[in-house]
């Protein structure tokens, strides 16, 4: 069960390699014609050989021999000789000429001199099967010389999709690059106004303390709750201004151990003073103890912070932004930014993910957000897929592989 496999395969290479080595052998247009009168020699060799017997010549040597005095079919047979060597030179056409040129020698003898009760019989099946063997030759010939060229074809249409992935992956990176400085600006007011509360919350305690001191009227119990608040907030400032400086940096692509409810909550603490003050409520539901994710944690902070930002976006009148996380498949990771703001139109439903395309002219960007998301779920071996309705809502969900494949991407470590 196991060498029939095999035996077959070596047989139809064995067969393909021989015929790859006929069809290799195409003489030049300018022999082509000489070739022709080789061919028409050989018909002409042939019908003589297979007439003698009935010309005067039958009684001289050689041709009183057995060999041209015998069997018929034998001469038949060398007529194969031209019809396959047209076959191999001109293909069909020469295969199709040839055997009307044959059909043409045999017919007059067949009706002339034939003992047979039917003579045509036998010259027409012999006709027949010849013509039926130089039409296989040919047409194998063809079929293997369509499959070069398309093999051809399509190795150099494979070169060029593998130099414009290549020159789409340098691109992509600036596109990625433009979309987080236009989300920066709209990410720096909102960062402003959430690092300056606990700075000033800071400054107070600050105050209160230098005041308490210089009375020593402050225990030490006192003192220390103070500067732990006060550390507690300048901790939560750091953290703001250091998601920001990683949303901004430029880096290559870096696969490691992703926690996804980490990549979520990130995102989220960058736009949460804006979604505060559009009146916009944040409800996350990220299931506990998801599978660790391969993947770039700071592209995949970015897809999140797009996302977020065009729910928070969607809403300004205020709203429900539902952040999930969840396993879909036993192979997939799942992530949804759901609002419940004024949807998207069919319309442009099929725009939604074209570089430079926004729904909001009203806010400042270039319209790379979705774009740019979807490239770097699609290096993830991803996809982001989209429901909404205009009035109600959009839910974005991505969905991410457990196990990514590295030389899938074409993107190393």
């Amino acid at each position: 069960m196991v060498t029939t496999p095999t035996l077959g395969r070596t047989r139809r290479h064995w067969g393909e390699s021989i015929v790859a080595k006929i069809a290799q052998w195409s003489p030049p247009v300018d022999t082509r014609r000489r070739h022709a009168w080789i061919i028409a020699a050989l018909m002409a060799l042939g019908t003589f050989m297979y007439y003698v017997d009935q010309t005067p010549l039958a009684n001289l040597a050689p041709f009183s021999s057995s060999f041209f005095a015998g069997v018929h079919d034998v001469h038949r047979t060398f007529f194969l000789i031209p019809m396959i060597y047209a076959a191999l030179l001109f293909r069909v056409r020469g295969s199709l000429i040839t055997s009307l040129a044959f059909l043409c020698v045999v017919i007059p003898r067949a009706l002339l001199f034939s003992p047979y009760s039917d003579p045509l019989a036998r010259p027409f099946l012999f006709v027949t099967a010849s013509t039926l063997l130089s039409l296989l030759i040919a047409t194998q010939m063809n079929r293997y010389e369509k499959e070069k060229r398309a093999h051809a074809e399509l190795s150099a249409a494979y070169r060029k999709l593998t130099t414009y992935h290549q020159r789409l992956i340098e691109s992509q990176e600036q596109l990625i690059q433009a979309e987080k400085l236009a989300s920066l600006g709209q990410l720096a007011a909102t960062i402003v106004h959430e690092v300056n509360n606990p700075l000033s919350g800071v400054l107070v305690y600050h105050q209160f303390l230098t005041e308490r001191i210089a009375d020593a009227s402050i225990s030490r119990e006192e003192t220390l709750t103070y500067l732990s608040k006060m550390q507690r907030e300048l901790l939560r400032s750091t953290k703001l201004i250091q998601n920001l400086l990683d949303f901004a940096r430029q880096s290559p692509t870096t696969l490691t151990e992703v926690n996804i409810n980490d990549v979520v909550n990130r995102a989220f603490e960058l736009v949460a003073y804006l979604a505060k003050k559009q009146q916009v409520q944040a409800v996350r539901e990220l299931a506990p103890s998801l599978p660790v994710l391969i993947g770039d944690s700071d592209q995949l902070q970015q897809v999140c912070t797009n996302l977020i930002l065009n729910a928070i976006q969607a809403m300004p009148e205020g709203g429900i932004l539902t952040l999930r996380t969840s396993v879909a498949n036993d192979s997939h990771l799942k992530i949804e930014v759901a609002d419940t703001g004024c949807g998207i139109s069919k319309e442009n439903m099929f725009k939604l993910f074209t570089p430079f395309f926004s729904t909001r002219r009203e806010v400042k960007g270039v319209g790379l957000g979705l774009s740019v998301s979807y490239g770097i779920v699609q290096r993830h071996n991803g996809r982001i897929e989209v429901r909404s309705k205009e009035g109600e809502g959009s839910t974005f969900t991505v969905y991410l592989p457990l196990h990514h494949e590295e030389h899938e991407t074409g993107e190393g470590t």
